[in-house]
């Protein structure tokens, strides 16, 4: 089947119009406009043709319904071994589908006509739904969504494909690749389906899943009665246990031994206790003798520091009161010395000071005489300044008056440009007559005024021609009279804009704006001459011409020279300096010795204070040297006391028995009763709960019901290993049936690899594509050795493989007897410029036999595919 024509009425944008593309060549077509043109239109109507039903109101025919409503129509024209012939459909009202031969002889219509558009498709191979037409932003080889419609899709493009590829790789299929095989597949998935889960799980509900959970609950019941009879069994044997152990605990003999130890241990204890008594009362008369003695030995020690602390205090006493003598006197000789110097100084400075306010008053008046000067200076300064701040304010008064500005000016003209243009434009739209005359006659407008020289006409205008009649003469353009309205305006404009500058004329706008350029460049040069002479402001200038000119009425008096009393002022300045360093010298020396008398008295006060408390310390100082002797008389008997006490404490210590031991022995004597009296409480108790459960275990026939359960439990294993081993064996065998199959893939696939490895090259050379067994599509690309999933490709590549593919499929089907356009709509957009020629060189030479209908906006890169280029006429209808 090759298409030679599209037509489209009312669709979409087409509203209203018949959209037509006439002479569909055999090869490669090309229909290359700008976007919004409507190629996706055509795309979708072709669509709808072929697969979509003439009374059908899916979104897919209402979305070619345009917004002004009406009824979408769409027809085509091919070409057919056995003729040609128009297929024509209609929708949502007056809805038909016809089928109309060379002579426009009615040959189907309505369901007829459907049936015959299914019988040209064959297995659908060629639309949307099959292989070989790309729609706009389509990427993949089929749709990758969840829904129902997605899925049925794909159900049906894989029968489709399989189908193909039976039909021409032969007998390869009759088990390894195609319907019996699946029909194999088919059974032992199904029997599989009826037993076990996908892995190979029991099925819920199954029988496999039966037999399984009687035997776990067989299992269940044979553990728990299990566990019951070897509960009985240990429940007997703990009986047993406790009995035992309770004749050993009521013993007599036993009971009497266990009192009697416990008995010994508490007399023991009692003995140790009254001993520790005494240990303790022998230790506190040890510290008491002691402490006793370190006291007296202590007392003789400070006593005896004491008698030589006060000896010394009494020799530093005696020192310090010679040396406060001695500071005191020389200290009277130096204030004296210091009194002296000061007065010799107050001499020196007075007449220093003398000297220098007489230079102070003939400095003065140098200062003023130089301060009447400068007063001058800045006045001149004043005048000029005040001078450049009148002619800023006078240009800035101008400026603020003035209407002129570059914007107004660049607006007009701008609004002068445009008015030129318009005139240029009505001046090349118009028609110029000209007339010259011979005789008397003239040719008169409507107006009756009489024509001569040349004549612009604009708009249609007639003219009287005497002795022959009226004369019309029309441009033919309706845009020189739009012209003539938008040239009024633009005058309109320009005038405005003229009047917001205050000008009548451009050339006038343009002089008063130099002119306020010069001003506004005359203003900063005169700001720029104020800063520079009065950068603080004129202010400013007028306060510092005040304080100069208060500077200049000081007349100080000028009796005497600056120099001849600097002469005599150093002088009394260095005397006044020596006299200084002099006066300083002695009041430091009278400081020092000062200090030193206040040093010599403090010192004696010191030594006197120390002996105070050294004497009021040692007390009657007569009789200190007794107290020592009789203290050291004491300290001889209480030695002698603590060693006594200290022999004593010594041997209760020596002793002593181990507390901790006579403890622990009595603890474990008392603990060995407790715990016979509480071992024959617990065992006495539990004895009692066993006797229970034993008689309530021995009444449920627990042996014979677990012999019972036993027996059913082998039966039940045996049933479900025979499942298991079914489940087995069918999972081997579908394993080997599958393997088989990818064992004959290469023969399989061979056809389409055949077309598509050379395509492929042009694109990627050494590159290699995997099918997948599954869906019969391609699955992996391997590329120097790396196997890439097309998922993981780039858009680019993706989409290349696509095309590849569905030029591949298309050869197959022209090579079985079925051939059909390819058509892409917007593809090959991710493709990069060298690619991209690659492929135009694949689609080149995929159309050597295949017809290529190619629909694109992109109309440069496009150029290089070559081909025919075909084009859209649309008419009203």
């Amino acid at each position: 089947m090759k298409i030679r024509a599209i037509e489209l009425t009312n669709v979409r944008r087409f509203a209203g119009r018949k959209a037509r593309i006439d002479q569909i060549s055999d090869g490669i077509t090309v229909l290359s406009e700008p976007n919004e043109f409507g190629k996706s239109t055509f795309f979708d109507a072709l669509h709808a043709l072929f697969f979509e039903r003439h009374r059908g109101t899916k979104q897919a025919v209402k979305s070619l319904q345009p917004h002004s409503a009406g009824a979408p129509e769409v027809a085509i024209e091919i070409d057919l071994p056995q003729g040609w012939f128009r297929i024509e459909k209609r929708w949502l009202s007056r809805a038909t589908a016809r089928v109309l031969d060379a002579h426009g002889r009615i040959l189907a219509q309505d369901d007829e006509a459907e049936a015959w558009i299914d019988q040209l498709l064959g297995n659908g191979l060629a639309g949307p739904t099959g292989l070989l037409w790309v729609r706009q932003g389509l990427l993949g080889l089929e749709p990758e969504g969840t829904t129902a419609s997605d899925k049925n899709e794909r159900e049906r493009g894989l029968k489709t494909r399989r189908d193909l590829l039976s039909s021409v790789a032969g007998e390869i299929d009759t088990m390894t690749g195609g319907r019996r095989l699946d029909k194999v597949l088919s059974r032992v998935g199904h029997e599989l389906g009826r037993l076990a889960t996908s892995t190979q799980k029991p099925k819920a509900g199954g029988e496999w899943a039966r037999a399984a959970e009687e035997l776990a609950s067989l299992r269940s019941r044979e553990t728990e009665l299990a566990a019951k009879a070897a509960n009985l069994s240990e429940s007997l044997a703990r009986r047993s246990e406790i009995n035992r152990q309770l004749r050993e605990l009521n013993d007599q003999d036993a009971e009497r031994a266990r009192k009697d130890a416990l008995t010994k241990a508490q007399d023991t204890q009692a003995q140790a206790i009254a001993h520790a008594d005494r240990l303790s009362e022998a230790q506190k008369n040890l510290r008491l003798a002691h402490l006793t003695m370190t006291g007296t030995a202590d007392e003789i020690t400070r006593l005896e520091k004491l008698s030589l602390r006060l000896s010394a205090a009494e020799d530093d006493t005696r020192q310090a009161t010679a040396k406060a003598a001695e500071s005191a006197a020389r200290a009277k000789d130096l204030a004296a010395a210091d009194r002296a110097a000061a007065e010799q100084f107050e001499l020196a400075r007075n007449h220093a000071v003398s000297l220098r306010n007489r230079l102070a008053a003939a400095q003065r008046g140098q200062l003023a005489q130089s301060a009447r000067l400068r007063c001058q200076q800045l006045e001149v300064t004043l005048g000029r300044a005040e001078e450049l701040r009148r002619e800023i304010e006078a240009n800035r008064a101008f400026l603020a008056l003035c209407k002129v500005t570059p914007e107004r000016v660049q607006g007009v003209e701008a609004a002068r440009e445009l008015r030129d243009r318009l005139q240029a434009q009505i001046e090349a739209q118009s028609v110029h007559v000209s007339l010259r005359y011979e005789g008397a006659s003239r040719v008169h407008d409507e107006s009756g005024a009489a024509i001569e020289g040349v004549v612009q006409v604009t708009a249609a205008r007639s003219f009287r021609l005497p002795g022959i009649g009226t004369m019309v003469i029309d441009p033919g353009r309706n845009s020189a009279e739009t012209l003539a309205v938008k040239l009024a305006d633009a005058e309109t404009k320009l005038a405005a804009k003229l009047d917001d500058c205050g000008c009548s004329t451009i050339a006038e706008a343009r002089q008063k704006l130099a002119e306020v350029e010069r001003i506004e460049r005359a203003n900063q040069t005169c700001g720029a001459m104020l800063d520079q002479i009065a950068p603080e402001g004129l202010d400013q200038l007028r306060q510092e011409i005040a304080i100069t000119e208060a500077r200049a009425t000081l007349s100080g008096t000028e009796l005497e020279a600056p120099e001849e009393i600097e002469a005599v002022l150093e002088a009394a300045t260095q005397v006044e300096d020596e006299t200084r360093n002099l006066a300083t010298e002695a009041h430091l020396r009278a400081i020092r010795a000062g200090e030193e008398r206040a040093a010599g008295q403090s010192a004696q006060q010191a030594a006197a204070r120390t002996l105070e408390d050294f004497q009021a310390e040692a007390g009657d100082v007569s009789e200190l040297g007794n107290r020592l002797n009789a203290l050291r008389a004491a300290l001889v008997s209480q030695i002698a006391h603590h060693r006594e006490a200290e022999a004593i404490a010594a041997r209760l210590r020596d002793c002593a028995p181990d507390q901790e031991t006579i403890g622990a022995a009595l603890a474990r004597a008392r603990s060995v009763v407790e715990q016979a009296n509480a071992s024959r409480d617990r065992l006495r108790n539990e004895q009692a709960t066993l006797n229970g459960s034993i008689g309530a275990l021995a009444d449920q026939g627990i042996e014979e019901e677990l012999n019972e359960i036993r027996g059913r439990l082998e039966a039940s294993i045996v049933r479900e290993q025979r499942y298991a081993t079914e489940v087995h064996a069918l999972a081997r065998l579908r394993t080997a049936l599958e393997d088989a199959r990818r064992s004959a893939r290469d023969s399989y696939f061979a056809p389409v690899m055949r077309e598509l490895t050379p395509l492929l090259a042009l694109i990627h050379p050494d590159a290699e594509l995997r099918i997948d067994d599954q869906s019969l599509l391609p699955a992996a690309l391997t590329r120097m050795g790396q196997i890439e999933t097309l998922d993981i490709l780039s858009g680019g590549t993706r989409e290349q493989i696509a095309i590849l593919t569905r030029l591949a499929f298309a050869r197959l089907l022209s090579r079985s007897g079925q051939p059909v356009p390819v058509i892409l709509d917007d593809a090959l957009v991710h493709s990069d410029d060298e690619r991209i020629e690659a492929m135009f060189t694949a689609l080149h030479r995929a159309a050597r036999d295949q017809q290529v209908l190619v629909l694109t906006c992109r109309q440069r890169a496009f150029a290089a595919l070559g081909g025919e280029r075909a084009h859209a006429e649309i008419t009203a209808i």
